[in-house]
């Protein structure tokens, strides 16, 4: 303790400094191998509560190391004359190294920048950034419904060529609304125009057919009714069919019966 220079309460904070750096890299060491053999991934309370624990290790060291600041900064540290240097000459070189290695030092500039965000200074320039982005939006939103929003191609394709534009239509986008209204109006006549042909082209039904057969006349009488075309009884009132091609009324209710 005298070589060391340090009382007995220095050098208890020390040990307890070593103490709490084992504790926490014996916690990341357990959740690292708990990652690697976990198939599937541990459940994620069970990853949470490793965070939490490791969160709060790290929050001992980091206090222990505030506490003692004045210590820590006036210690130097040189190995024991019984060190193996030679065998050893990693574990003594990561020891006495007064640099950072260089993931780590860029893990605590990156650590370094999120606490400098997290400030009042850095929340205002992050709201200031936002008040940009928010001025931009709103000016290209209200150039868009000026001068855009009623063209058929965008201004990029205009620049390259409409010709070239793969629009996937059989005419120009240009032409006026009202053709396809001539168009439309032209479809319905022919859909219904169809229609009404092929139920002006419907045959005979085979109950005449087969009448004509047996006594050359077309006429049927009244009280025979057309298998196809009879509905139920109680609506044949409206709805049984006559004639050779089944579109004639019947005249009478008691044919029903």
């Amino acid at each position: 303790m005298a070589t060391l220079g340090l009382d007995e309460d220095e050098l208890k904070s020390v040990e307890q400094l070593v103490a709490r750096l084992a504790q926490l890299s014996s916690s990341i060491q357990s959740l690292k191998m708990d990652l690697l053999k976990s198939n599937p991934l541990p459940h994620p309370s069970s990853l949470q509560a490793s965070a939490q624990i490791l969160q709060r290790n790290l929050q001992t060291v980091l206090d222990s190391l505030s506490e003692n600041a004045d210590l820590f900064s006036r210690m130097a540290l040189h190995p024991a004359t019984n060190y193996p240097g030679r065998t050893q000459e990693g574990v003594l070189t990561q020891l006495l190294r007064k640099k950072l290695e260089p993931d780590v030092e860029e893990l605590v500039a990156d650590g370094r920048e999120a606490a400098r965000l997290a400030t009042s200074e850095g929340i205002a320039a992050l709201q200031d950034i936002w008040d940009d982005v928010r001025q931009w939006t709103h000016e290209r939103i209200a150039t868009y419904v000026r001068d855009e929003a009623g063209q058929v191609f965008t201004a990029d394709e205009r620049a390259l060529g409409v010709d070239s534009v793969r629009t996937g239509l059989r005419r120009a986008l240009d032409e006026e609304s009202d053709d396809d209204d001539d168009e439309d109006e032209d479809d319905d006549e022919d859909d219904s125009g169809e229609a009404n042909k092929s139920r002006l082209e419907r045959g005979p039904e085979p109950e005449t057919l087969l009448w004509f057969a047996s006594r050359g006349d077309f006429e049927l009488p009244r009280n025979v009714e057309y298998e196809r075309k009879t509905l139920p009884r109680f609506n044949c009132r409206r709805n049984l069919l006559r004639g050779l091609t089944g579109d004639r009324w019947s005249h009478r209710a008691r044919d029903c019966s």
